[in-house]
């Protein structure tokens, strides 16, 4: 987390990405999604093809893993990753080492954090509330439904609704999505 605060300099505010950035989650999308490749025929991946084939729209992770959505839905198939998801969040993530308290951190610096996610709204709430970070963000911004089709769109709202500087903006995140909304928002990644 050290070498973050080298990015930080004349930054004024920090957007988050969620899911993989902050909660450690990795695992447990590996376990959910292997299941569903299970249910449906299709060979189980580990934390390596994850990492290496997961990407935005999710629905294109979901074609490059095989499934098949003539057979079944991609609708149906987010909804059974989110059941596997809820019910393993608990006790199969965490935050990341040390992420609680440099996210105090930040805030003692008079930095402003948001949060940008693929997650949906209600549901991303609920998990930043859990895990006790909450009340480090002045904005949440997540999706309206569970399809993580991306989030350039949420990005310009928040830019706008929390008037935002470009130039004293970073959005931290952890993957390819991640790079291409704050290039499109025009900030650094």
């Amino acid at each position: 987390m050290k070498s973050i605060w080298s990015h930080l300099e004349g930054k004024t505010h920090i957007i988050w990405d969620w899911n993989g950035t902050i909660l450690d989650d990795v695992a447990l999308m590996v376990d959910v999604i292997s299941d569903i490749l299970d249910d449906h025929g299709l060979e189980r991946i580990d934390r390596e093809k994850y990492v290496s084939l997961f990407r935005f729209p999710v629905k294109e992770y979901y074609k490059s893993l095989g499934f098949n959505f003539e057979k079944e839905s991609f609708e149906r198939l987010s909804e059974k990753f989110i059941a596997g998801y809820r019910e393993g969040l608990i006790n199969k993530t965490r935050l990341h080492d040390g992420m609680k308290e440099f996210l105090g951190a930040v805030n003692q610096a008079n930095i402003s954090q948001s949060v940008l996610s693929a997650a949906q709204q209600t549901y991303l709430e609920e998990q930043l509330h859990h895990f006790g970070v909450r009340d480090y963000f002045d904005h949440v911004y997540g999706l309206d439904d569970f399809h993580a089709s991306g989030k350039l769109q949420r990005g310009k709202e928040l830019m706008v609704a929390a008037d935002i500087p470009r130039e004293s903006a970073i959005l931290i995140g952890d993957t390819d999505h991640d790079l291409e909304v704050g290039q499109a928002l025009g900030i650094e990644v």
